[in-house]
Order: C-alpha cells, then sequence, then structure tokens
C-alpha cells in the first residue's frame, strides 16, 4: 500500500465475545462498550467488519456465540495456551483468516495467527500490577496467559498515553509496538434524552433530580465503599437534598459493599442499579448533579467522558489518566482520603452551572468522539497492512 491513491477496502475482524449476549449473559462491560462503539465507528469510516467469535467453557459446558459471522474452532483460552506453550501460531483457523485483512483483538484474548496481522487493544496494566484487585480464580495461570497473548499482537493499542509506560514494563511491550488510540463516545451521548425516560426511572426507583452518580462494576479498584463512607460525612443537609446512585453490575471481592447496598436501599438515600438499558443510563447521567468517580486506577475513565458529553459537574481521583481525559473542566480529590472526596462532593454539589459551563463540557468530551476513535485505530490497521 502506497500513501497515493484510495485505500484499498480492508476488511477487520473484531472480537465479538464481549458484545454477544449468550456470551456475556446479558449486558455488556465497558469493554463491550468500547468494542460496539469502536465497530459503529469502523463502518461509518468505510471499514469492513466482521464479528469472530469464540465458544466458552461455562461450567464443563461449551457455549457457542449467538452474534459472530464466524466462530473459532476452539475456545480462546485452548488456542492461546497451545501457541503459549508451543511458541506455534493458531491450528485450525484458516477460516478466520481467509475472511479478514486485520485481526482486532479488543477483550485481551489475543490469538496468535499464521499470515493475518493482529492488533490489541489494552487498557491497563491492573491485573498485572495490582493482581490484588483482579479475581483471585487461577489468577496466576490467567496473568501467564495475558503476558503472553498480548506478545502475539504485531501492535498493541493503549487506549491512553498515561498507560503506555504501564503496558511496556508490565506486558513486557516495546514501545515502538505501541499506538495510542483512545475510546469513543457515541454521537448519542451529546444530545438529550426525552424527559420520559427519566421520569420512568425515576418512579422506579424514587429518584429525585440533582443527585450524585456513579457508574462503573463492583470491583475493589472502583472505590465505591469509600465513596459511601464520603457520602456519609456530607452535611445532613446535602445528604438530605442530594440522594447517591450508584450504577453498575457486581464483579468479585465485593461481598460486603453488596450487603452494605442492599441494607442502604429501603432509606433511599443511597440507590443501586444494577443492570439498565443505555438510554436510561443516557437520562441518569444528564439529571446528575455531580459525577463523583473515585477509582484508584484506570486505563481511561469512560464514564467520565460521558458524564463530560453530558455536560455534568465531574469530581474524580487525581489519576494521571484521569487528568489527561478530564483536563481542566473535572475537580480532582486524592482517592484514599475520604475527607478528600466528601469535600469534593461538597463542593460538587454547592457549584451552579449555567449552559456555557455545560457546552465546555461536552466541547472538551468531543475529542473523544466515535469518528476520533475511528481514525485513530484504522491507522493502526494501514500501518500493519502496509508493512505486509
Amino acid at each position: 500500500m502506497t500513501s497515493s491513491g484510495p485505500r484499498p477496502p480492508l476488511t477487520v475482524g473484531i472480537s465479538s465475545n464481549v458484545i454477544d449476549q449468550e456470551i456475556t449473559g446479558g449486558g455488556i462491560d465497558g469493554i463491550g462498550v468500547y468494542t460496539a462503539t469502536l465497530e459503529r465507528g469502523l463502518q461509518s469510516a468505510g471499514i469492513s467488519t466482521v464479528r469472530v467469535g469464540a465458544p466458552i467453557f461455562r461450567g464443563m459446558h461449551l457455549v457457542a456465540p449467538s452474534d459472530a459471522d464466524v466462530i473459532f474452532a476452539l475456545p480462546l483460552v485452548a488456542s492461546i495456551g497451545w501457541s503459549a506453550i508451543t511458541h506455534a501460531k493458531v491450528p485450525i483457523e484458516s477460516k478466520v483468516e481467509r475472511k479478514i485483512d486485520v485481526y482486532h483483538a479488543t477483550d485481551y484474548r489475543v490469538p496468535r495467527f499464521r499470515q493475518t496481522p493482529v492488533v490489541a487493544s489494552i487498557y491497563d496494566a491492573i491485573p498485572l500490577r495490582n493482581p490484588e484487585w483482579a479475581s483471585p480464580s487461577l489468577r496466576s495461570l490467567k496473568n501467564w496467559l495475558l503476558r503472553r497473548s498480548v506478545s502475539f499482537a504485531d501492535l498493541v493499542i493503549s487506549i491512553s498515553h498515561a498507560a503506555v509506560a504501564e503496558i511496556e514494563e508490565h506486558y513486557r511491550v516495546p514501545r515502538e509496538r505501541i499506538r495510542v488510540a483512545p475510546p469513543g463516545v457515541s454521537d448519542e451521548w451529546f444530545t438529550s434524552e426525552p424527559p420520559t425516560e427519566f421520569e420512568r426511572a425515576a418512579a422506579r426507583w424514587g429518584l429525585k433530580p440533582g443527585y450524585f452518580l456513579f457508574v462503573g462494576t463492583l470491583q475493589p479498584r472502583k472505590n465505591i465503599t469509600a465513596l459511601l463512607d464520603a457520602y456519609e460525612r456530607l452535611p445532613a443537609h446535602v445528604r438530605s437534598e442530594r440522594q447517591l446512585l450508584i450504577v453498575g453490575k457486581y464483579g468479585w471481592a465485593m461481598e460486603s459493599l453488596r450487603q452494605r447496598l442492599k441494607a442502604l436501599a429501603p432509606h433511599g438515600r443511597i440507590l443501586w442499579v444494577d443492570r439498565i438499558k443505555l438510554t436510561t443510563l443516557r437520562a441518569l447521567y444528564q439529571n446528575a448533579g455531580a459525577f463523583v468517580f473515585p477509582s484508584l486506577a484506570e486505563g481511561f475513565g469512560l464514564p467520565l467522558v460521558e458524564a463530560l458529553a453530558s455536560g455534568v459537574t465531574v469530581a474524580a481521583s487525581n489519576l494521571p489518566v484521569l487528568r489527561e481525559v478530564g483536563g481542566t473542566l473535572v475537580s480532582y480529590f486524592d482517592p484514599s482520603d475520604i475527607d478528600a472526596i466528601a469535600h469534593a462532593m461538597e463542593n460538587a454539589a454547592a457549584e451552579s452551572i449555567g449552559d456555557d459551563a455545560r457546552h465546555a463540557r461536552r466541547q472538551w468530551a468531543r475529542q473523544y468522539s466515535v469518528d476520533t476513535c475511528a481514525k485513530a485505530t484504522i491507522a493502526v490497521y494501514d500501518e500493519l497492512v502496509s508493512t505486509r
């Protein structure tokens, strides 16, 4: 391929398990949102996409993907393990390679193909840097396979500049093989949901506009226990005026948090919503008084961008990556300091924002549009294909 003339048609295989309802058991997490949004962006840019699924083990049974254009013959964990041990390419997967020009692994499961170039999106090094924050089940084996499979990628995409050094250190990926392409949010985030969407949610959960909002999986690094403690330290008049809404599915190692949230639910001041429609989620952002993000570690922090795209006041941890993503339009706090979180929440509650401030937040978030994400990612594909 040369830089002159139109780019030849490109077909990209997207790892689809993270957006397959049969595989995920209903609903998708942050990686699934990234994958689905990227797929739409690529298609809008004229890239053909092929959903590549793989069977998974669920207990003693194999579960096949329900929403894939082509399916790996073996569970990816088996193929990756085989390649990791033998240092050989993935066997019997020529049917997948025949349909695509590039394979993009967005799910941390990176196959080692015989001929097709492979790109892998790596979101963070948290499983390797802080293994205590990941699921303990077969942790050492999973981390070994994770590091080995990432080494199979021809190029690695970091979703933030802040994460590059961690990827280089913990995955042992040479810097020259890492590219940066932040995730994007779809255009719908910049438009208002009809009032009826929030009204239905408010009636169902007893919500009043102006609440504090958190969005994310219930897991240790999200620091939700500290958020609850900070909320309970707020002055009584702030708590009486503003509820705290936690939106996110249960992850792992947080059973005490789950029980605490269930116990608090009847009082109506602290609410936990497990899974909701995307339109409802957008309505919840748009009617929040402030979005609070006390995470201890992130690779990017997509909910922060969703909040800014919604025009909401944001207070977040002073992590380098969140400062990169939020810029000067976010107030930052030390996530290890409960009083600092409470102070940031109280300041956010007292802040009065007008149309100009909302517009500024939305304009900042537009640099993370789906089109920008797709353009940066396509540049990585073109770089790979041009060298073949």
